[in-house]
């Protein structure tokens, strides 16, 4: 999740997909039952200390895979997301310091 820089002249924004039904299980479950197929939707998000501040547009991800990470060729519209959502990061100064595990685990910092 997002952090802050120990100085408190900088803060720390992370990208990090999430689930668009939310971490409640009835939004999870709603968002199933309304899509056509019963996809789950993603989106990326980039958080500062928790907050979410940048939000990309949702993805469908078919329900069977689980917790494989998504990839494009079966998660259409994933990487149009991942764009988008960089775009608006860098529109507002941010710059990229670190990559996590994932291809779209950015770490991008800033000055307060």
């Amino acid at each position: 999740m997002g952090e802050s820089s120990g100085t408190g002249d900088a803060e720390t924004l992370t990208v990090e997909l999430e689930d668009a039904g939310g971490t409640s299980w009835w939004a999870s479950l709603l968002a199933t039952l309304s899509s056509q197929y019963g996809n789950a939707y993603k989106r990326f998000v980039g958080r500062v200390d928790e907050e979410r501040r940048y939000v990309g547009p949702t993805f469908p991800v078919p329900r069977t895979w689980g917790d494989i990470p998504p990839q494009e060729a079966w998660a259409p519209e994933m990487n149009r997301s991942l764009a988008e959502v960089l775009r608006h990061i860098e529109d507002d100064h941010w710059v990229q310091t670190g990559n996590g595990q994932q291809p779209w685990e950015f770490r991008f910092t800033r000055p307060r």
